[in-house]
Formats: C-alpha cells, sequence, structure tokens
C-alpha cells in the first residue's frame, strides 16, 4: 500500500501519548495515527446507518408488542364468545315440539335483525358498544339496552 504524507500539528501532550502508544506496541507513530484516524472515520461513517438500525430494532419491538397484545386480546374475545355459546347451549332445555314451528320462526327473525346489527356494526365509524351501551352519548341505559336497540323480542315483559 503506498502512503502519502502528511504534516499534522498536535499538541505536546497528545503528541507524548502517541510516542507512548507506538513504543508500547512496537509500531511507528505514523501507524497509530493511521489506525486512530481509520477508526474515527469507521465509526462516524457506521453511526448514522447504526442509529437509524437501533431505531428500527427499538420500534419494530414496540410494534410487535402492540400486535401480540391484539392477537392475546383477540384469542381472548373468541374463547369468551365460544364459552358464552357452550354455556348458552347446555342450559337451554329443548323446545317441545308443538312449538318448533313457532320457535324456528322466532330463530329466524333474531338471527335475521342479528345479521343485520352485524352489517351495521362492520360499517366505519359506527360501533355497536356505542348503540348498546351509550359510551359516547352520555345517554342513561338503566334497562337492559333491547328497548334501544330493537332487541326487546317476545320476552321483553320477562326482562327487568
Amino acid at each position: 500500500m503506498s502512503t502519502i504524507a502528511v504534516k499534522a500539528y498536535v499538541e505536546p501532550d497528545l503528541a507524548r501519548d502517541i510516542a507512548r502508544v507506538a513504543r508500547a506496541q512496537g509500531r511507528s507513530e505514523s501507524s497509530v495515527i493511521a489506525e486512530a484516524i481509520r477508526t474515527r472515520f469507521a465509526s462516524f461513517a457506521a453511526g448514522p446507518a447504526s442509529a437509524a438500525r437501533d431505531t428500527d430494532r427499538r420500534q419494530l419491538g414496540r410494534l410487535e408488542a402492540r400486535v401480540d397484545k391484539i392477537l392475546r386480546d383477540q384469542a381472548m374475545m373468541k374463547e369468551c364468545v365460544l364459552l358464552f355459546v357452550r354455556i348458552w347451549l347446555e342450559h337451554n332445555p329443548p323446545i317441545p315440539e308443538d312449538l318448533a314451528d313457532s320457535a324456528a320462526a322466532s330463530a329466524e327473525a333474531r338471527f335475521h335483525r342479528f345479521l343485520d346489527l352485524l352489517m351495521k356494526g362492520l360499517t366505519p365509524g359506527y360501533s355497536i358498544a356505542e348503540d348498546v351501551f351509550g359510551a359516547k352519548s352520555g345517554k342513561d341505559h338503566g334497562g337492559n339496552g333491547h328497548a334501544e336497540t330493537g332487541y326487546a323480542g317476545e320476552n321483553a315483559e320477562a326482562t327487568p
């Protein structure tokens, strides 16, 4: 490797430190200075890129934690719904034969109302929870919430 002579002016203390390191390592003062400059330029060049990588790594870590929380919450909601359906099916007695036709018609009507509410809830900017519980409107829903959503059904007089 070819070298070019460069004249540098340094403070006397720094010159003594360079000479001491060169003697301790058995090298020339020029090689110590050249290595120090190479190291400085290498860290300077890698500095912004390294900092950007660290920032990206931290941001990805935070995003990963948020996604993990969302997945955990989603799994909990799924388990809650499945548990509710299982308990509902286990604790409701079978329908007597003489009421089967009217129960089927009632179930069909309820299912269609459920689908209508579900489609309404999937529209952007709409929340079923706000409609049922009045979270944003500040309404006082002391009852069961059926009258507000149109789900009073056949048992409206039986609910408190």
